[in-house]
């Protein structure tokens, strides 16, 4: 899959977040790993822990607060020889995660995680993907088939994951819309234009 193509099919992308984090968000004008935070937060112990419950976390003196992992389970996942369901965990604690999507919403994945904490009243980060991509020269994106946090038995069997769950874009032999999630293993600079709302279709509000 060549990113010009995933870009086109999809020029979007969508982050949920808590709504106390958006201040930190706007200040830094980045997302950090959730390790990153962790590490920041002198709680590295957490990187491999799996979060039953959401957690917050003192960062450079301000309140962040951090998704649970309560779709994550062990028994629902099929990994290779060597590989723990704490590499999973460490895996996962270790990207900034997006949903793609149009410019009417992210995919329907992204629908769901949303409806999932709607009570919570949310925030939803709007991104044009090639501007991310623009603005993050230096970052190299892995895409996911899956919702990597949420694996499921099917008739019997777990669902694959180890790692090769993130690809490379040349390894990603599928079509664009066979991509759920778009991943990276650093913080990522947001574009000027990053919108924000609270809701998966807008409206829209400038993050600047």
């Amino acid at each position: 899959m060549l990113i010009e193509e995933f870009t086109k099919a999809r020029p979007y992308l969508f982050h949920l977040t808590h709504r106390d984090n958006l201040r930190h968000i706007r200040e830094l004008g980045c997302l950090l790993p959730a390790s990153t935070l962790m590490q920041r937060a002198n709680h590295p112990e957490l990187i491999r822990t799996v979060r039953r419950g959401s957690r917050q976390l003192s960062v450079d003196g301000r309140a962040i607060t951090i998704r649970d992992q309560d779709k994550l389970h062990k028994g629902n996942m099929r990994a290779p020889d060597g590989f723990a369901f704490e590499d999973l965990v460490e895996i996962l604690n270790g990207r900034v995660f997006f949903w793609p999507g149009a410019a009417g919403g992210p995919i329907s994945y992204g629908i769901r995680h949303f409806e999932r904490y709607r009570s919570e009243k949310p925030v939803i980060l709007r991104i044009g993907s090639q501007s991310l991509l623009a603005v993050n020269a230096g970052a190299v994106p892995r895409f996911c088939r899956y919702n990597s946090g949420s694996p499921r038995c099917s008739n019997g069997k777990g669902s694959p994951r180890g790692p090769e769950t993130f690809k490379l874009s040349g390894e990603f032999h599928e079509t664009p819309s066979k991509v759920i999630e778009v991943t990276f293993d650093q913080p990522i600079a947001l574009p000027q234009e990053t919108e924000y709302g609270a809701a998966p279709n807008g409206p829209w509000h400038s993050l600047t």
